[in-house]
């Protein structure tokens, strides 16, 4: 039986990534790395990994331990520096999402790993949600027709991250597009089969984060020391597609509505049915309604999905990939999928720049 010994780059999400490599069967967890030593000492403790396994710089990581497989789970800035590092030193690679901040980037990413012979996996967990392999299941199976719009939107009432990197363009690449639209972009081109793109119109505003608003914790970017706070705290987006289809595409951190609001919501539109999925809060259950005629009559079907409780997402994928890994076949949520988003979100906020439509 194949064991791929495991390491995770970066203590914060990577948490949720140790927690996958240690629930597998496939995986033996053998290193952590980040920068911070406290919340490595901290985080490893949590996971009984000795100080001999617990690494502040990932070169030292790379070198010294040789692990099959890396997670990295770093600010977005940091992802084709160290996911190229990786892979070059021969492992497989699972990187957090976004693929990278730009699309040269993330290119140069899916180059490292094909020049290594190595498979690298984006880390878009919300597809292991079972109200999204649900709705796959059904679109694959026909039920839907043919599908000619996506609606998808994340919007949160207040959910401006008031510390870190998240708030810095050159760190992090954007705002909630990035960070939440990024997630719901994928869902769509993922239902949809990844159709090609044609064009994209989008625009964006920041009104609440300059003034410290709608803020997660105090906001590091006020006072004397802070680093300035130059993303969007607001984008939608249009896009058409090459085989008719359209999408709109919505990300907001700050908006006046409902109290401590945060909404994940996806219509997904066939010309024999339509499936809406709501997330208020992040519930896991009934989040599904199916709309559809029969005999003419409009019909509403509600899904009762089985083992919703408690749903690990970060675990699932972990296991989804090492399980491909393992029986050598492609992973399930690869670099090219990841090339696919970036790419639209670059031309979102070329789009908003420029003020008008841009052409892929």
């Amino acid at each position: 039986m194949t064991i791929l010994r495991a390491a995770v780059i970066g203590a914060g999400v990577g948490r949720a990534h140790m927690k996958g490599y240690r629930n597998s069967s496939d995986s033996e967890l053998v290193a952590v790395c980040d920068a911070n030593a406290v919340r490595l000492a901290e985080i490893a403790g949590e996971f009984g990994i000795p100080a001999s396994q617990q690494y502040t710089d990932y070169h030292t990581m790379l070198e010294t331990v040789k692990p099959d497989i890396v997670s990295i789970a770093l600010p977005n800035y940091l992802h084709r520096e160290v996911a190229v590092a990786a892979l070059e030193a021969g492992a497989h690679v699972i990187c957090e999402k976004p693929m990278a901040t730009t699309v040269a980037e993330a290119e140069a990413m899916n180059a490292a790993a094909q020049k290594a012979g190595k498979q690298l996996a984006i880390s878009y967990n919300y597809r292991y949600r079972a109200d999204a392999q649900w709705i796959h299941k059904v679109i694959e199976s026909g039920s839907l027709g043919e599908i000619h719009f996506v609606n998808a939107t994340w919007r949160r009432e207040t959910g401006i991250p008031g510390s870190g990197w998240f708030g810095r363009k050159a760190l992090s690449g954007g705002g909630p597009l990035i960070d939440l639209g990024v997630h719901v972009l994928d869902l769509s081109l993922w239902f949809m089969g990844f159709p090609q793109v044609r064009t994209v119109s989008s625009t964006t505003r920041s009104i609440f984060g300059p003034l410290g608003q709608k803020v997660w914790g105090q906001p590091s970017w006020l006072g004397t020391k802070a680093e300035p706070f130059d993303v969007e705290d607001s984008a939608i987006g249009f896009l058409r597609f090459g085989n008719g289809a359209s999408a709109v595409l919505q990300a907001t951190w700050a908006e006046h509505r409902e109290p401590q609001a945060d909404m994940i919501r996806l219509e997904v539109q066939g010309s024999k049915a339509s499936i809406h999925m709501v997330v208020p809060n992040y519930r896991h259950d009934d989040t599904l309604r199916m709309y559809t005629e029969i005999e003419g009559e409009p019909v509403t079907i509600i899904p009762g999905l089985r083992n919703v409780k408690n749903v690990a997402n970060h675990e699932s994928l972990i296991a989804a990939t090492l399980k491909a890994l393992v029986a050598g076949e492609p992973v399930p949520n690869p670099g090219t999928e990841g090339i696919a988003a970036v790419r639209v979100l670059e031309a979102m906020y070329k789009s908003a720049d420029a003020g008008h439509e841009i052409s892929l």
